[in-house]
This record gives structure tokens, C-alpha cells and sequence, in this order.
């Protein structure tokens, strides 16, 4: 379905390699399945099929609006959303408001897996952008979240967007990360800032690549990746990184 090869480096770091070229009907169907909630919340009733119509309205008219740049991030969050999910990461958050932007500011998702909470950062590239690497990509992410929990450029608390997330009625609830969330955000403001090696996180990599697509070649990639993490700091890191043909596979998806 994802083209999916996942490599355990150890028993602290996981790599995810995602090959997705065309969408297939298994993949379709998933995403038929999951597309409601991912964007509402798992809590969200569907009451009838109109439910699933008038999501992906709201999501085409969301693209319609934006940049070519925020295009591949809404299509490229949404995949690794929907990989995540089906890897048994539980989502607390609205993408839905993640994408209006009044999110963007915070982190681009959070997740519960056995009990433990991870803190997801993507980026991704255009197709025209000939020179990117999942490298680059990740090592950008992975910058971007430190920055945040560390409290670098800190006009903005991340903690208080995860928490207004974490505690919507459409999220299923659960206490402790609510009570952890408001009191990270607490220490925020009180310029009390943590350090990433005491968290679990997720950077991703989507590079688009058109009429050059082919799947990652997973024993480079996995050399490359292996190296750009050992400095890194972290409790637990999955890697995930995504070759994509397109995002108009998406918005043909949409218009089915």
C-alpha cells in the first residue's frame, strides 16, 4: 500500500522508507476509510457518506487557496498522517486546524504510541527543487523541532497549540498527555524551556519528483540516515521519509 520498508537501527531509532508513485486501491480505500477522521478527529461520528463528501470538498478548497509550497506540505502531512495511523500512532490533534495555519506556529502533529507521546515535524520539496535530499529534509525538521522545545525563537508556545488540540471534544482524551501538554506550556511562558533528548519524535521527508520518481534505494538511504543522526539528540526518533511521484494523484483522489 505505502511501499513501505522499515528498518529498526536500534532500540531507540526506527527508519521508515515510503515509495508511493501511483495510488492503488488499496491505498484509496484506506484513505477513504481514515480521511474524515484524520481531518476531524477520531471522535467525529460520520453520520452518512455526505460526511466524506463535504471532507474532501473543504480539503480541495483548502488547496485551491494556497501556494504551490503549501500544497506539497498539506499532501505530504496528510500521507505520513495516514502512514502513521496505520502503524498504530494515535492522533491528537485536528488536521483540519493544523493547516488553516493558526496550528503552524506549534508542531505538526502529536501522537500516542504505547503510552508514549511523539512530536511530529515535516518538510518536503517540490519536484523542481533538483537538488534536495531526504538528508536535507530531515535535518531540517529535526532543526525546527529542537528550536521549538528549546525554546529558540520562543515568541510562539508549541505547548499551548498541542494542548488546545489534545483536548478537543473530537480527539479521544487522554488525561495525562493533557496535563503534561498545560504544564510544558506553563514552563514555556515562564521561560522554564526543555532539551529534545528527553523526547520522542518523528521528522519526515517528502521529496516529489515527477518524471524522475523511482522508490528509495533503501540500503543508501538507510547509510545516509544513520549517519546524519548519531550526533543527534533524542529519547526515541522514527525517520520518516516519503518518495513521491505527485501530489495530483491526491487531487484526482479528491475529485473522485
Amino acid at each position: 500500500m505505502f511501499g513501505r520498508y522499515k528498518i529498526n537501527l536500534n532500540s531507540n531509532a526506527t527508519l521508515h522508507f515510503l515509495s508511493i508513485e501511483k495510488y492503488n486501491t488499496r491505498l484509496k480505500i484506506y484513505i477513504e476509510n481514515n480521511i474524515h477522521f484524520i481531518w476531524n478527529g477520531d471522535n467525529e461520528i460520520i453520520e452518512s457518506a455526505d460526511d466524506i463528501i463535504i471532507c474532501k470538498e473543504e480539503l480541495k478548497t483548502l488547496m485551491a487557496k494556497k501556494s504551490p509550497e503549501q500544497k506539497i506540505g498539506i499532501v505530504s502531512e496528510f500521507i505520513c498522517h495516514l502512514y502513521l495511523r496505520a502503524n498504530k500512532f494515535k492522533q491528537h490533534f485536528l488536521f483540519r486546524n493544523l493547516e488553516e495555519k493558526g496550528m503552524k506556529k506549534g508542531f505538526d502533529g502529536l501522537y500516542l504510541l504505547k503510552d508514549e507521546y511523539f512530536i511530529y515535524e515535516s518538510k518536503s520539496s517540490l519536484e523542481t527543487t533538483l537538488d534536495a535530499t531526504h538528508n536535507s529534509n530531515i535535518s531540517e525538521a529535526y532543526n525546527d523541532l529542537k528550536k521549538k522545545i528549546e525554546g529558540v525563537n520562543s515568541t510562539n508556545d508549541p505547548w499551548r497549540n498541542a494542548y488546545n488540540h489534545a483536548s478537543h471534544r473530537s480527539i479521544d482524551f487522554d488525561d495525562k498527555i493533557s496535563k503534561t501538554l498545560k504544564k510544558l506550556s506553563k514552563e514555556y511562558v515562564q521561560k522554564k524551556y526543555s532539551k529534545i533528548e528527553k523526547y520522542n519524535i518523528i521528522p519526515s521527508s517528502t521529496l516529489y519528483l515527477g518524471t524522475r520518481f523511482s522508490p528509495i534505494d533503501k540500503e543508501d538511504l538507510k547509510d545516509k540516515i544513520e549517519q546524519l543522526i548519531k550526533p543527534y539528540k533524542f529519547n526515541h526518533i522514527d525517520v520518516l521519509c516519503v518518495n513521491k511521484e505527485s501530489i495530483q494523484h491526491f487531487i484526482d483522489y479528491l475529485d473522485e
